[in-house]
């Protein structure tokens, strides 16, 4: 029975393996492959390039801000929707959180190509930079913050915010000192969501912005598109290595925050 189960088991995980292997091992060995050759020869050539141009630095830089300021905002707006989504005793939340989902079934570039002819009726295509790049990047990942807060606050145990009620805290301290800090792996969940896709975005920006506010994934998808494989897979190489350290950043805080019961 048990060589039977454990047959099965391969089985059933076979094309999970066969689909890792093809679409992410594969693709990041080639990547690096291409990073560390130059002329036919192991090099480091290419992440030479990288560091010399202030360019590519500055870019990078503004990424970052753009994806940390734009992550932000969402969780700013999304905080107290899913806070009282949760909190509300309406039957037909779940309902109301659906509305705020139900944008993500239309295709990405179907909701940017409406968001800027929303963004055309209220100011120029001249006045387009960073304010219009942030309000699309926000309007597209929101749902993304929304959603792991929202399930996190509804999982949250009602005793512990009773207790802190019956124990004489008000209101404010209860949120301050119990659900808040409870919600955190909710809060960091979102962050990852969002701020990761949003550091290597391109068509957003592309679409949204202007010459002025080029991000990281534009500038790789250029590179790509000239042939220049060596020095592209070196600029994705370092934004896996960034976007890595702030999962495991995240996973560390989350894990602290778990060891202490949830509490921070």
């Amino acid at each position: 029975m048990k060589a039977n189960s454990q047959r099965a088991k391969q089985l059933f995980a076979a094309p999970f393996v066969v689909f890792m292997l093809m679409l992410v091992v594969f693709p990041l060995i080639l990547l690096f492959v291409h990073a560390f050759q130059f002329n036919g020869r192991f090099s480091f050539a290419h992440f030479g390039e990288f560091f010399k141009n202030p360019m590519y630095g500055k870019v990078l830089l503004r990424s970052l801000w753009v994806a940390f300021v734009s992550t932000g905002i969402c969780i700013l707006i999304a905080y107290p929707v899913a806070y009282i989504l949760s909190q509300t005793k309406f039957k037909r939340a779940n309902v109301i959180l659906m509305l705020f989902i139900l944008p993500m079934w239309i295709n990405l570039m179907l909701r940017i190509f409406a968001t800027r002819q929303l963004l055309e009726l209220i100011i120029p295509a001249t006045k387009f930079g960073y304010g219009t790049v942030i309000f699309g990047l926000v309007i597209d990942y929101l749902p993304f913050m929304i959603m792991p807060i929202y399930v996190v606050l509804s999982n949250i145990d009602k005793r512990y915010m009773e207790a802190s009620s019956d124990l004489g805290a008000p209101p404010y301290k209860v949120f301050l000192k119990t659900t808040l800090p409870l919600s955190v792996p909710g809060v960091l969940s979102g962050f990852l969501m969002c701020f990761t896709p949003m550091v290597s975005t391109y068509f957003i920006s592309d679409y949204l912005g202007s010459s002025d506010t080029t991000m990281f994934g534009q500038l790789l998808d250029g590179l790509f598109h000239q042939g220049n494989f060596g020095r592209a897979s070196v600029f994705a190489i370092i934004v896996l290595v960034i976007l890595g350290i702030c999962v495991l950043i995240t996973n560390r805080l989350t894990k602290i925050g778990n060891k202490r019961g949830g509490v921070w």
